[in-house]
């Protein structure tokens, strides 16, 4: 028999062994571990300040292009909208500073601005109960000659698309001369939905009523995309409604910011072509460049047989700056340029 004392030996020397091999292994690749580590570690640096240095350069540029954009913009929006009256329709959240940026670049592009629509959550609510009180609502106060449809092409958004035909015949026609429904009627149904809670009006100089109705709209989209639970209810019922004014005036388009604009957001969904319907659209709105975008895509619905395209910086979007229309011929005084720098 094996004595237990040569066992015990075995595995005491199989150990040793083991941490024998451990420490002169260790003591063998130490040196090139740690100078391939510390190689590594120097790229990665070297990476990390030379992307930093890009990212400066972006940012000094785009201030340079904000910068030459807030100085031609005059220039380059004088006339094109001249005899033209805009209504702005502002989804829930969009941003004041981006609306304010859209306001002033039409008017220096010459329009007269109506005022604002705001929409409120409860528009964009498709519960049972709001989908039908927007269909009574939209049923009674609808003007004459304006048919709703008997079925929704989305069931899930039926009242909202009503309601969307109503809103829109309210605030926009197709001659700015010759409005289609008179003031009292316009205040009628924009009083009779904000009584029901859906919108509210910011007219102009703080007045509680549009000035009169509009030849083209931009509608606002908040300023970051709605939740994935319900944002593509929310987005098709507000492409819905950007369509009916598109169909009702000159011309309407979708604006938001480069947040606002992006993935789940109303834009995306028709630039990606997922909301089937072909609107013209505008992704960096919250910038200058942007805003003096908005005015010039509306100028472009003007023309005849307009194609609408997406604007911006984001993938499938026309490179700003585009487009660049001439300005019609009845130029009419552009207002007082800028004086605060607006980001």
């Amino acid at each position: 028999m094996i004595d237990f004392r040569y066992h015990l030996v075995s595995i005491v020397a199989v150990f040793l062994a083991l941490a024998i091999g451990i420490v002169v292994g260790s003591t063998a690749l130490k040196g090139s571990v740690l100078t391939g580590l510390n190689t590594a570690s120097k790229h990665e640096l070297r990476t990390i300040k030379s992307l930093y240095a890009h990212n400066s350069q972006l940012k000094n540029q785009i201030s340079a292009d904000e910068s030459f954009a807030q100085a031609a913009e005059g220039s380059l929006l004088r006339g094109l909208l001249a005899g033209e009256r805009v209504v702005l329709v502002l989804a829930p959240g969009a941003d004041g500073t981006t609306v304010d940026g859209v306001t002033t670049a039409l008017q220096e592009a010459g329009a007269a601005v109506t005022g604002q629509v705001v929409l409120s959550p409860q528009f964009f609510d498709t519960g049972a109960a709001t989908e039908q009180q927007l269909q009574t609502t939209a049923s009674s106060l609808a003007p004459a000659g304006l048919t709703l449809p008997h079925a929704s092409p989305d069931p899930q958004i039926s009242g909202q698309q009503e309601a969307a035909q109503v809103i829109a015949a309210a605030i926009v026609s197709k001659d700015g001369l010759i409005p289609t429904l008179t003031p009292q009627q316009t205040q009628h149904i924009l009083t009779g939905f904000g009584n029901a809670g859906f919108l509210q009006i910011n007219g102009v100089n703080g007045n509680a009523a549009l000035a009169g109705q509009a030849t083209m709209a931009v509608v606002v989209l908040p300023a970051t995309v709605p939740p994935a639970k319900t944002a593509v209810s929310f987005n098709m019922a507000l492409i819905s409604l950007t369509q009916d004014l598109q169909e009702a005036s000159k011309g309407a388009l979708l604006a938001g910011s480069l947040k606002g604009s992006g993935p789940r957001s109303a834009v995306d969904a028709v630039v990606n072509g997922s909301a089937g319907v072909t609107l013209t659209t505008v992704d960096n709105a919250e910038t200058v460049t942007g805003q003096i975008i908005v005015a010039q895509a509306l100028r472009e619905l003007l023309n005849p047989h307009p194609t609408p395209a997406a604007y911006g910086v984001r993938p499938n979007a026309a490179p700003s700056p585009a487009p660049s229309p001439v300005a019609s011929p009845s130029v009419s005084p552009s207002p007082p340029s800028r004086k605060k720098s607006r980001k």
